[in-house]
């Protein structure tokens, strides 16, 4: 029976000291989570403020300008590249046609 209210005992402090590491865990996960979201709330005032002066603007323009001049830069250089395969092609069903013309018009021997 002694061994048993032992168990029991320990039982009930391991369970006193896992509810008190669950309600650390708690706060310590309230605490943060407050942080984060209090940087969050700031950091979407300064840029809301920002965005109001028009501050920051500028640079947002001019990464997007370049971004779109280097997608413009790139879709060129693939059309070229087409323009050129399709010319190659062209030209090889140009001679190959020729060549069939001349076959059947002008019969060797």
């Amino acid at each position: 029976m002694e061994r048993v209210v032992s168990i029991g005992g320990r039982l009930q402090r391991l369970l006193e000291e896992a509810e008190e590491e669950a309600r650390r865990i708690r706060e310590e996960a309230r605490g943060r989570a407050e942080t984060l979201l209090e940087e969050a709330r700031r950091e979407a005032e300064e840029r809301l403020e920002r965005a109001k002066r028009g501050v920051g603007v500028d640079d947002i323009l001019r990464r997007e300008e370049e971004a779109a001049k280097k997608e413009a830069e790139r879709r060129i250089r693939e059309y070229r590249r087409r323009v050129r395969e399709v010319e190659r092609r062209a030209k090889k069903n140009f001679e190959e046609a020729v060549s069939l013309v001349l076959k059947e018009v002008l019969p060797l021997g």
